[in-house]
C-alpha cells in the first residue's frame, strides 16, 4: 500500500470540521434529555431506560455503516461522505422536533431518530482518520476530532447563557405551557439543527477522499471455513444476548409474561435480521479481531458502564443539592436554574476537553505509553466524580466536571489511536463500527441493572450515581494495563 501523503493542519481541520456539528448535537442531547424527560413527567428511576436509544442505534448502525462504506465508492461522493450527509439530515429533523414533544413517549421516539442520525454520521468521521492520514499524523487527526468534541459540546451547553446576550428571551411563554419545556432548552435545539448541516456541508465542500487503489472492494467476499464458523457462532450468540436484554427490560416493566413475549420475539426477529448479507461482513471479523481490540474491551466496558450516569444524573444532582430542587414540581424555578447550571458544568467539561486535546499527543509521547496515558486521565476523571461529595456548593460541580473533561479528551482519542494502529486498513470502517459496539453493550447492561439498585444501593440519590461512575473510571484505568502495546 502506498504511503499516504502528509496533509496540512488545515486540511485535517476541514476534514474533521463536520464533527463539530455532530458533537454539538450530542452535547445538547447529553445535557438536556434527562431534564426534558423530567419536564414531561418521567420518573427519575426510569431515566436510564429512556436513554436506550443511544446504545441501541449505535450498536446496530455503526458496524453496518462501517461495513457498507468499506465496500463503497463514488467518484462524486466518495466513500464515507454520503453516510455523513444522510445522518446529518436525519439528526437535524429530529432536533427541530425534539423540544416540541408533548409526551415522554414522543421525546423518547425522537431521541431514537436523533441518535440514528448522529451515529450514522459519527462512525464515518472516525474512519476518515484511518483513511486519510498516515500513521504519523493519526494522533493529530484524533486530537483534532477530540477538540471538536469539546468545542461543539461547549457551544451546546453555553447556549442558555449566550442567547440572552443576543436579546432572545429565556422566559417561559404561554405557548410553551403545554409541555413546560423552556426557551433555554428549545432554542438551542433549533440552532443545533442548522449547525449540524452547516458544519457537515463544510467538510463535504473542502474534503476529497482518496479513490481505492484497486477494484477489490467491488468483489464479493468469499468467506473461509473459519469465518463461516465465526458467523454461525456470533449469529446465535448475539440473537440470544439481545433476547436476554429484551427479557430483562420487559420483565421489570411488565412482569414475567411480558418479558417472555419480548424475549422470544427479539430472539426470533434478531436471528432473522442477522441473516441479512450485510451482517456477515460484520460477524466474520469478530472472531479474528486484533488482540489489542479484544483487550480494549474491558477498558471500554467499565468506562461506558459508568459514564452514562454522568449525563443521566449530573443535572439532576446539581438541581437537587445546589439549588434545593429535587424535581420540577416542588421547585420549578430552582429546577430550571439547576438544569442551566448543569449545562454550564457540561460546558466547562467540554472546554477542558477541547483544551487538553492538543496536549494529549505530547503527554503520551513524554510518558512513552498510550495505555499509561489513558489510565492517568481515567484516574483524573474518577477524582472529579468523587469531588461531588465534598460540598453542596454549585462550584464543586463546576470544578469536578472541569477535571472530568480532561478524561473525556482522552476517551475521545487514545482508545481509537490504539485501535487504528492494530487493525488492517481495508477493514478500518467495520472495525471502527464494531469498536463503537464496545460502547453500546456496557450501556445496555447499565440501563438494565442500574434501575435494580438505584433506590437501594444508591439510595435513590443522583449524586451517588456519580460516585458509582467514579468507581467505574478507576476500574477502567486498571484495565488499561491489560492492553499490550508495541514498544
Amino acid at each position: 500500500m502506498n504511503e499516504k501523503p502528509k496533509l496540512t493542519f488545515w486540511q485535517i481541520w476541514n476534514m474533521s470540521f463536520g464533527f463539530l456539528g455532530i458533537q454539538y448535537g450530542f452535547g445538547l442531547q447529553q445535557a438536556n434529555m434527562s431534564p426534558i424527560f423530567r419536564y414531561l413527567g418521567a420518573d427519575e428511576a426510569s431515566i436510564p431506560g429512556l436513554w436506550l436509544a443511544g446504545p441501541l442505534t449505535g450498536l446496530l448502525l455503526q458496524p453496518i455503516i462501517g461495513a457498507v462504506s468499506d465496500r463503497s465508492w463514488s467518484p462524486t461522493w466518495g466513500r464515507r461522505r454520503p453516510f455523513i450527509l444522510a445522518g446529518a439530515l436525519l439528526g437535524s429533523i429530529a432536533m427541530i422536533m425534539m423540544p416540541n414533544s408533548s409526551a415522554v413517549w414522543m421525546a423518547a421516539g425522537l431521541m431514537w431518530i436523533l441518535d440514528a442520525g448522529l451515529n450514522s454520521a459519527m462512525e464515518p468521521f472516525r474512519a476518515f482518520v484511518g483513511d486519510m492520514l498516515n500513521e504519523k499524523q493519526r494522533p493529530v487527526g484524533f486530537a483534532v476530532q477530540s477538540f471538536f468534541v469539546g468545542f461543539g459540546q461547549t457551544l451546546a451547553n453555553l447556549m442558555p447563557y449566550i442567547l440572552p446576550l443576543l436579546g432572545i428571551s429565556m422566559v417561559l411563554s404561554d405557548d410553551q405551557l403545554a409541555n413546560g419545556i423552556p426557551n433555554s432548552v428549545r432554542y438551542p435545539f433549533y440552532i443545533g439543527a442548522a449547525s449540524i448541516l452547516i458544519a457537515v456541508f463544510w467538510t463535504m465542500r473542502t474534503t476529497k477522499e482518496y479513490p481505492p487503489e484497486n477494484d477489490d472492494y467491488k468483489k464479493a467476499h468469499v468467506f473461509s471455513e473459519e469465518e463461516k464458523k465465526s458467523i454461525s457462532f456470533w449469529h446465535l450468540a448475539l440473537a440470544v444476548g439481545a433476547a436476554i436484554l429484551a427479557f430483562g427490560f420487559a420483565y421489570f416493566s411488565g412482569g414475567l409474561a411480558n418479558g417472555l413475549k419480548w424475549g422470544f420475539g427479539i430472539l426470533i426477529g434478531g436471528y432473522l435480521v442477522l441473516m441479512l448479507p450485510v451482517f456477515k461482513e460484520i460477524l466474520a471479523p469478530l472472531s479474528t479481531m486484533p488482540t489489542v481490540m479484544r483487550q480494549l474491551w474491558w477498558v471500554k466496558f467499565f468506562t461506558w458502564y459508568g459514564l452514562p450516569l454522568m449525563w443521566q444524573y449530573l443535572s439532576l444532582a446539581t438541581a437537587k443539592y445546589a439549588f434545593n430542587a429535587p424535581d420540577a414540581v416542588s421547585n420549578p424555578t430552582g429546577f430550571e436554574e439547576g438544569t442551566k447550571w448543569g449545562g454550564l458544568c457540561f460546558a466547562m467539561f467540554s472546554i477542558s476537553c477541547a483544551v487538553v486535546s492538543f496536549f494529549i499527543p505530547r503527554i503520551a509521547k513524554a510518558i512513552g505509553s498510550n495505555r499509561a496515558t489513558h489510565a492517568l486521565f481515567m484516574c483524573l476523571g474518577a477524582a472529579g466524580f468523587f469531588m461531588t461529595l465534598i460540598s453542596n456548593d454549585k462550584m464543586i460541580y463546576l470544578a469536578g466536571m472541569t477535571i472530568i473533561g480532561f478524561m473525556w479528551g482522552s476517551i475521545m482519542s487514545m482508545p481509537y489511536l490504539m485501535l487504528a494502529e492494530a487493525v488492517p486498513q481495508e477493514k478500518m470502517g467495520v472495525y471502527m463500527g464494531i469498536f463503537n459496539g464496545f460502547i453500546c453493550v456496557p450501556q445496555f447492561i447499565g440501563m438494565l441493572t442500574v434501575p435494580l439498585f438505584y433506590k437501594t444501593l444508591l439510595g435513590d440519590d443522583p449524586r451517588n450515581a456519580l460516585v458509582l461512575a467514579g468507581v467505574c473510571m478507576l476500574l477502567a484505568a486498571a484495565s488499561c494495563f491489560l492492553v499490550k502495546e508495541a514498544k
